[in-house]
């Protein structure tokens, strides 16, 4: 049986009105610990104006620290332990309520710091556009929805350029745009298709180049990214469903579970009994 995935609605109290975008302002944050992994089913930006603590995202810990801004997509593993005066605010939309052809966001692929710290003159400029958008909210009138799209295009644009300059991304290169094109890929395929020859052949080059590019951009190959793919699933299938080993194993493509134990072991030198025993 699959553990509840958190959708928007089961953050709030009040009875939920079908709506796909919330924003809070946290001062200080309501909910300081969440000691227990789980994922949601929308994007979320967690802005941390003054605070501690630890933020764990995909089972990578992250110091928290004053003027940053964590990245989760939908389906990711996250926790935190966070200072009682945490303060901040947190924004949770869902992909149809993003404005359609919405430009490619960085920092929501699997494999980009889910972490950006802002300059001061940065971190006024996003609260900006975060209180024109909690106005609208608390004053609703004509055209509110579209507003609130707009206004949530131009914080992620902001953002993107923000990040961009921070990683020094080059969006336009053919480099880029080749891994982020094998990324997409990959969280398409990845349960289905572990060979780097298959990605390379739907992406018109050779496995090769698909290696040497990957390597010069994240320092691993293309294999390396293919199994920490299937490495990340696993952990989230380990840590937030009650599946038994072997059906893991089969939904990630091992036809054998103690190959699949073998797999797991030695790439976190535990079995997957002994992560999930941890993990929960």
């Amino acid at each position: 049986m699959l553990l509840p995935t958190v959708g928007i609605e089961q953050i709030f109290k009040l009875p939920y009105t079908g709506e796909d975008f919330k924003l809070l302002r946290h001062n200080p944050i309501n909910m300081p610990s969440i000691p227990h992994a789980h994922k949601h089913d929308f994007y979320m930006l967690l802005i941390i104006d003054q605070g501690s603590g630890t933020h764990t995202i995909d089972f990578k810990e992250h110091n928290v620290n004053n003027k940053m801004v964590f990245f989760l997509a939908p389906g990711q593993a996250h926790q935190w332990e966070l200072s009682e005066k945490t303060s901040g605010y947190q924004l949770m939309f869902s992909q149809k309520f993003m404005l359609p052809g919405s430009l490619r966001l960085p920092f929501f692929n699997l494999s980009a710091s889910p972490v950006l710290h802002l300059k001061n003159d940065q971190y006024q400029d996003l609260v900006q556009e975060l209180e024109q958008i909690l106005k609208e909210l608390n004053t609703p009138g004509q055209f509110e929805t579209e507003l609130i799209q707009t206004r949530l295009q131009i914080v992620l644009i902001l953002l993107k350029r923000w990040y961009s300059d921070c990683f020094d991304l080059q969006d336009s290169t053919t480099d880029n745009r080749l891994i982020n094109n094998f990324l997409t890929l990959l969280d398409q395929h990845y349960s289905a298709r572990s060979e780097v020859s298959f990605y390379a052949e739907e992406l018109h080059v050779t496995a090769n180049y698909l290696n040497q590019i990957c390597r010069k951009k994240s320092g691993i190959t293309a294999g390396d990214l293919i199994r920490e793919r299937i490495l990340l699933e696993a952990k989230r299938m380990l840590t937030l469903t009650n599946l038994d080993i072997k059906e893991i194993a089969y939904s990630l493509g091992f036809n054998d579970t103690s190959y699949f134990s073998r797999f797991f072991r030695k790439n976190t030198n535990v079995s997957p009994q002994q992560f999930r025993k941890t993990n929960n």
